[in-house]
């Protein structure tokens, strides 16, 4: 079904790691262990046949396709909280050449068969534990200061060279899981599979009060700590739930500063869903001004760019004009 190399080309691309292949089989540590056992694959115990995608781990069971894998490890979920075949699907076509038909087919056959992981070990603080503070490196790449990332809890992944920035209870601010990008590659997971990130904001146990800052990624809220200009807080992503919504019915002020809509598809759709949903519900909020910067997002702008941006604001009163501001 696969081509030769396209396997490992998808787990390079996932950030998996694997070993020499044997005969049809690609061996290598189960991508699932830690989140069904509570503990990391060592052995390894897993392996993925090179011809048909389908993988097994004969120590703790976790088994299924080159697609559930794809579904699985980027967390790529519909809005009722099923597995997104689709995208997956979209992630694999952009990712190798593979034929549609096959991909086709392994969708309908997924969403007839799929049977849900067991229930996520219980999380601790002690998971953080095991990474490090980022080195001064990867800071000075991100322009993050040291400080900003102590008081948002961000650890570093030694291993993958990736930052880990935690998931807490909107409530209690106990520790879910955590989203994992890697520095300078397409490394990106949430750990546990499933942690529920889209009932909660991140930054949300260190946001001052009064005014909040929306912003996609939770390094750009941890760069607006750094530059110290407002509170920012992250929705983990270009899309915002009901949940996370009510959430910022908390703030006094609220500034949505999603990627720059005149330059980013996924920011625009995301800007102009959150006009009419906020207008409908009765909640005021003012839209970041990108103006004239040519910026994507406030991790590529300067100080001065994003205190413009801020100080800039429009109240959506000024109609769609306020989104492109």
């Amino acid at each position: 079904m696969y081509k030769e190399g396209d396997v490992a080309q998808a787990l390079l691309r996932l950030g998996l790691t694997h070993m020499e292949q044997r005969r049809d089989e690609l061996p290598g540590w189960c991508p699932m262990h830690l989140e069904r056992t509570g503990k990391e694959d060592f052995n390894p115990s897993w392996s993925i046949n090179v011809e048909t995608g389908v993988h097994h781990c004969f120590s703790c069971g976790y088994k299924g396709t080159l697609l559930t894998l794809v579904a699985e490890v980027l967390d790529l979920k519909t809005e009722w909280g099923r597995l997104d075949f689709d995208a997956a699907k979209n992630w694999l076509r952009a990712s190798i050449e593979v034929d549609l038909d096959v991909l086709i087919k392994h969708v309908e056959e997924m969403r007839q068969s799929y049977v849900s992981l067991p229930k996520p070990v219980e999380m601790s603080e002690a998971r953080l534990a095991v990474f490090d503070r980022p080195p001064d490196w990867a800071l000075a790449a991100r322009r993050l200061t040291a400080t900003a990332c102590d008081i948002f809890g961000v650890r570093w992944n030694a291993k993958q060279n990736s930052w880990i920035t935690p998931i807490r209870s909107a409530n209690t601010h106990k520790l879910m899981g955590w989203q994992e990008k890697g520095q300078g590659s397409r490394l990106f997971r949430n750990r546990p599979t499933g942690v529920q990130k889209s009932k909660t904001l991140f930054g949300l146990d260190a946001w001052m009060g009064e005014t909040m800052i929306v912003v996609e990624s939770p390094l750009d809220a941890v760069y607006l700590q750094s530059l110290r200009v407002g509170s920012g807080v992250s929705t983990f992503g270009a899309s915002v739930s009901s949940e996370q919504i009510d959430i910022m019915r908390q703030a006094d002020r609220l500034i949505l500063a999603f990627d720059n809509p005149k330059l980013d598809t996924a920011g625009e759709k995301i800007s102009v869903d959150m006009f009419n949903r906020l207008r409908s519900l009765g909640m005021e909020c003012l839209f970041f001004a990108y103006g004239d910067s040519g910026k994507k997002d406030i991790g590529d702008m300067s100080l001065e760019e994003v205190e413009y941006g801020v100080e800039n604001a429009k109240h959506f009163v000024f109609g769609m004009g306020a989104v492109y501001a």
